[in-house]
């Protein structure tokens, strides 16, 4: 026993050491250089949300709402935030964007360490877990995923649901307490899609895979193998597959905090209804990528600048893929061959099944396949993502593969462990050298570069919202990833207006709401059209590259302020009083557009709501003030009005005034506001998750019951009258 403890020991400080050296390897840069990640969606979407998720925690609130795109937007209900991921905690600890390089460095040395113990866990030997370890955080659709974060956060716990699991099968009832824990984590990880395919392996691995089955089986192979694994009554067999759904239900109650808003935010999106199939096919595999399973898809120093990776250094793409790698590693491909042919067929069916499948599945369009499957489920996207489970099928295989290369030659003895330090110098070398730079880096002062034309709306310390007009890229900048990011940072796209405090009419959305689909089209109207919302809308300024002034449609409406800048005149402030409401007419963004409507004056709501006071507003400017998810509004009416507020309406946002609490009118179609009496006000409006205190108590309820159960759990384990007992078999 103590040779197997001492064993355990070293297994794991091996591991630990091995992902911490690693980590430092493959990211030294962001850790010790000042340098910080920025390519894709990190750029405009994960790096200027962290950062202000990181402000919002560090002021001790929960950011569930946003001000600075769309004209306001939820935030938390958004489950890429990340706001309950129990990882966010590290923006307290360490200063942005230390925090935010830390926080995916962070994720790699879990899930190093969580796929080490997974192999372990199959009985495989710590050799083989080490070294097919090193492939899944640094090969494949691991690395490949940085750009897309939410991606990374919810993969990394596969292994670890899929060991917790084996433990709670071999008796040790604590497995089946973290294998919820696990999944509690998969889901605040942030992508929906990668938690379905996390919960559906793990139910098929409790069917065909439970250990016990699998040690029932042991040395048999074809047809007699085959006969053991089948063995166990189907009745057993449904019930764990039951117990494995129990587990899942658990987890999604005890996350429920999350998945409620963000199931209701799905509700008022422009997906409720599935996506189209290109778009449910966009982003499938090319066939021309599945040789990188074994040949390197080398990403030089020059990937960034040279204009030919847009046109043609992806193979059969002519763009660039939403997964840029499947690469493993050269000896990974090899080894899962030897497991093929040479290995047990108990150990090896499962997992071969798995990869064929998910690499169909992958192949999206190019398959007649997929078509059924879209079918079935409309709502997933990108098949790429089934490269998640095929490369984590593939490394299993290595993994036994290995195992029986060093049972071939003598696991014990010398040769087996040269042959162990070659194979891992080989795969360190290799992946380092072709992924080196698969995820570019940048200063970190990049981020709070702009154009200096950009100067005056930066500088103007009132609230206002900016938009920025399509532009080319300026003829000296060619056509490069790299340029791509520097004209977004040059021309603050959104999102990145987050970082300078700005606010956005328009945005760059995860799941585009409804309210978002509307803007966007009145962002893409004629100018004549798009000017009127802009007014309605608070826009101060419009950053566009061609003469706005000029054009015969704007002449009166805009002012040149330098050559990329441009004053709308006579915008609406933020909030403003109205006297009079007329009805919406066709409920579309017409409505906002048409020439009879004076937003000044006059607001559009709902038919039954059509109301007038013939008194002008003549009162003072209303004042308006941020706070976090709430507007602080002070205002004199001279006689009974709405005022409204360009924030975007959704359901969640209440108001008050002077304390009384009071209907929240639903405005110019996109808007919000209230009826005052004559006299000063004090308006508050306030924003929470519909039904966000219901989520969060059954949530809290879970996770009390939850914490109750395992500590009964530990104690009739140590001490109680059914400490022998055995675990769910």
């Amino acid at each position: 026993m103590n040779t197997k403890i001492r064993s355990i020991k070293t297994g794991g400080f091996a591991c630990i050491v091995t992902a911490v050296g690693l980590n430092l390897l493959f990211f030294y840069p962001v850790l010790f250089l000042g340098k910080v990640f920025f390519f894709r969606d990190i750029h405009r979407w994960f790096y200027p949300m962290k950062a202000y998720l990181a402000a919002s925690l560090k002021s001790w609130e929960i950011p569930f709402w946003c001000p600075h795109y769309f004209c306001g937007s939820p935030f938390m209900s958004d489950i890429q935030s990340g706001v309950f991921y129990p990882i966010s905690l590290l923006f307290l600890l360490f200063p942005f964007p230390l925090s935010f390089n830390i926080y995916v460095v962070f994720h790699f040395f879990l899930g190093f360490c969580f796929f080490f113990l997974f192999i372990q866990g199959m009985g495989l030997s710590k050799k083989a877990a080490l070294l097919t370890s090193i492939s899944y955080a640094f090969g494949s659709y691991t690395i490949a995923t940085v750009n897309t974060l939410n991606n990374l956060s919810t993969a990394i716990w596969l292994p670890a649901v899929l060991w917790a699991f084996q433990m709670g099968c071999r008796e040790k009832r604590a497995g089946y307490f973290l294998t919820i824990l696990f999944l509690c984590m998969s889901i605040l990880g942030g992508e929906p899609q990668l938690f379905i395919l996390t919960a559906g392996l793990l139910f098929l691995h409790a069917i065909f895979l439970d250990p016990k089955i699998r040690d029932a089986a042991m040395g048999r192979s074809g047809a007699a193998c085959l006969t053991a694994l089948w063995a166990r009554p189907i009745r057993e067999r449904w019930l764990k597959g039951i117990f494995v759904i129990a587990v899942v239900v658990a987890a999604i109650l005890l996350t429920l905090v999350q998945l409620g808003p963000t199931y209701l935010d799905y509700t008022h999106s422009a997906r409720i209804g599935g996506l189209s199939y290109e778009e449910a096919s966009r982003f499938s595999l090319s066939p021309a990528m599945l040789k990188h399973l074994i040949l390197p898809l080398h990403f030089s120093p020059n990937f960034l600048a040279d204009p030919a990776t847009l046109r043609d250094f992806f193979p059969g793409t002519g763009d660039m893929p939403w997964l840029l790698t499947l690469y493993p590693g050269m000896i990974i491909a090899p080894l899962a061959f030897v497991a093929l042919f040479f290995c047990p067929l108990r150990k090896t069916l499962f997992w071969t099944l798995t990869f064929a499948m998910s690499v169909l599945l992958a192949l999206g369009s190019h398959l007649p396949l997929h078509r059924l499957f879209y079918e079935c489920l409309p709502f997933f996207r990108f098949p790429e993502k089934f490269v998640f489970l095929s490369s984590f099928s593939l490394l299993v295989l290595a993994a036994c593969g290995f195992d029986r290369v060093t049972q071939a030659i003598g696991s014990g003895n010398r040769k087996g462990r040269l042959l162990f330090l070659a194979l891992s110098g080989i795969l360190i070398c290799d992946l380092y050298l072709n992924h080196e730079n698969l995820n570019p880096v940048c200063d970190r002062n990049f981020y709070q570069y702009h154009h200096p034309g950009l100067d005056p709306l930066v500088r103007d310390p009132g609230r206002f919202r900016i938009y920025e007009a399509p532009m080319p890229n300026p003829p000296e900048l060619a056509n490069t990833v790299r340029n791509h990011h520097v004209k977004w940072q040059m021309m603050l796209h959104p999102n990145l207006g987050i970082l300078f405090g700005l606010d956005h009419v328009g945005g760059v959305p995860a799941l585009e709401l409804r309210f978002q689909h509307q803007i966007t089209e009145l962002l893409s109207r004629p100018w004549h059209e798009r000017i009127r919302f802009l007014r309605l809308a608070n826009v101060k300024y419009i950053i566009a590259s061609e003469s706005l002034d000029s054009k015969p449609e704007l002449r009166g409406q805009v002012e040149r302020v330098n050559g990329l800048v441009f004053r709308v005149k006579n915008e609406l402030p933020r909030a403003w009083l109205v006297n009079r409401l007329d009805p919406l007419k066709t409920f579309t963004v017409q409505d906002l557009i048409a020439e009879g409507f004076d937003p000044a004056h006059s607001a559009l709501a709902k038919r039954e709501m059509t109301w007038q006071c013939q008194t002008s507003q003549k009162g003072p400017p209303v004042t308006v003030r941020y706070k976090p998810n709430a507007v602080l509004i002070h205002t004199k009416a001279d006689a009974p009005s709405v005022l409204v507020l360009s924030e975007t309406a959704y359901p969640g946002w209440t108001v008050t005034v002077d304390g009384t609490p009071r209907e929240c009118l639903w405005l110019d179609l996109l808007f919000q506001g209230v009826q005052l009496e004559p006299g000063s006000h004090e308006v508050v409006f306030r924003y929470r998750p519909k039904h966000f205190f219901l989520f969060a108590g059954i949530s809290t309820f879970c996770l009390f019951v939850y914490v109750i159960a395992w500590t009964v759990c530990l104690w009739r384990r140590k001490d109680g009258p059914l400490s022998g007992k055995r675990g769910l078999s």
